[in-house]
C-alpha cells in the first residue's frame, strides 16, 4: 500500500531541477570572491537541466524550456531575473559544438530577444502577432491575438533556439531574418544582400536600382530601356494602361516589338485591350 502521496515523487524531481545556490564562504561572499550584489545570477554549470520536453505547472517554481530542432530541448527551473544572455550561455554550455555563443538567437513572441532582457520582461503577458483567420470562413469566430505567458503565473514558458546560418563569403554568422520571404528563402536573401529589396522584402523599382548603380549589367540596362520605350509607345499611341503596357513589355521576347506586345495584350488582357480600342476610336472622332 502506498504510504507517500503521488506528488512527492514529482516534488523530489523538481527540487533537483531548481538552481542550487553557490556555496558562500562567509558574510555573503562566494568562493570566487563575488557578492550577491555583484553577481546575482548562477553560472550555467550550476543550473540543473532536463532534456525531455515536459509540461510543468508548479505554484512554487517557474520552469522554462529552450526549444530547438538542432539539439534536445533544455528544461530548467528559472527565476524572474534570469537574463536571455544567461539562457544563451546555458545552451552553449551544454552544446558547445553544435551551438556556440554567437551562432544562435533566442526567440519569444515572434521576436528576437536581447541579451539584457530578463525572463520577467520577456514573459509579461503582452499580446503578439499571429495570423488572423479569414472572417469569411467563420464570421462568428471571436478572434483575439495571442498573449505571451506571465512569469508570475509559473506556467511553462518557452524560448526558441534559432540557429544562424554561416556565410562562406564573410566567414561569419548571418543575422537571423524573420521577415517575409516572398521570392523563396535563397533568392530573397540574395536580392536583399544586393540591395534589390525594400523594407518589406519586395523588389524595388528597376529604374531606381539602375540609377543607384546596383544593376550594372549592360544587357539588363539595355533591356530595361527597350521596355521603357515600348511602354511609352503603347501608352501614347495605343492608349494602353501603363500597368498593362509594362507587363506586356516584360512578357514578350522582343522587348521593343509593338506588334508582339499588342498581340500579347489581346490574348491575355482582352478586356483592357478592347477598352483601349474604344478610347482610340473616341480620340479619332475628336473627343
Amino acid at each position: 500500500r502506498r504510504t507517500t502521496p503521488r506528488w512527492a515523487a514529482f516534488t523530489s524531481v523538481r527540487s533537483l531541477l531548481r538552481p542550487q545556490p553557490r556555496p558562500m564562504v562567509e558574510n555573503g561572499v562566494y568562493e570566487n570572491g563575488a557578492t550577491d550584489a555583484e553577481d546575482p545570477l548562477p553560472r550555467p554549470e550550476e543550473i540543473e537541466i532536463e532534456t525531455v520536453d515536459l509540461y510543468r505547472h508548479d505554484e512554487e517554481q517557474a520552469y522554462v524550456t529552450l526549444m530547438s530542432q538542432e539539439v534536445k530541448s533544455l528544461n530548467f527551473a528559472a527565476e524572474e531575473n534570469y537574463t536571455v544572455r544567461l539562457c544563451k550561455e546555458l545552451v552553449a554550455y551544454h552544446y558547445p559544438d553544435e551551438l556556440p555563443l554567437g551562432s544562435f538567437e533566442l526567440l519569444a513572441s515572434n521576436k528576437i530577444r536581447s541579451d539584457e532582457e530578463t525572463l520577467g520582461e520577456v514573459f509579461n503577458g503582452d499580446e503578439y502577432y499571429c495570423d488572423r483567420p479569414d472572417e469569411a470562413e467563420d464570421p462568428d469566430f471571436d478572434w483575439k491575438p495571442r498573449k505571451e505567458q506571465v512569469f508570475s503565473d509559473k506556467m511553462l514558458m518557452q524560448l526558441s533556439i534559432w540557429k544562424k546560418e554561416w556565410d562562406e563569403e564573410t566567414k561569419s554568422y548571418e543575422p537571423v531574418d524573420l521577415s517575409y520571404m516572398p521570392y523563396g528563402k535563397e533568392l530573397t536573401k540574395q536580392w536583399k544582400k544586393l540591395g534589390y529589396l525594400d523594407g518589406k522584402n519586395m523588389l524595388r523599382d528597376e529604374g531606381e536600382l539602375i540609377a543607384e548603380g546596383k544593376i550594372t549589367d549592360p544587357d539588363k540596362i539595355a533591356d530595361y530601356r527597350k521596355r521603357e520605350g515600348l511602354t511609352s509607345t503603347l501608352r501614347e499611341t495605343h492608349l494602353i494602361r501603363k500597368k498593362d503596357a509594362w507587363e506586356a513589355a516584360g512578357e514578350i521576347e522582343n522587348k521593343d516589338d509593338v506588334d508582339e506586345a499588342l498581340a500579347w495584350l489581346q490574348r491575355h488582357k482582352e478586356k483592357d485591350y478592347n477598352a483601349a480600342l474604344k478610347l482610340q476610336g473616341r480620340r479619332a472622332e475628336g473627343e
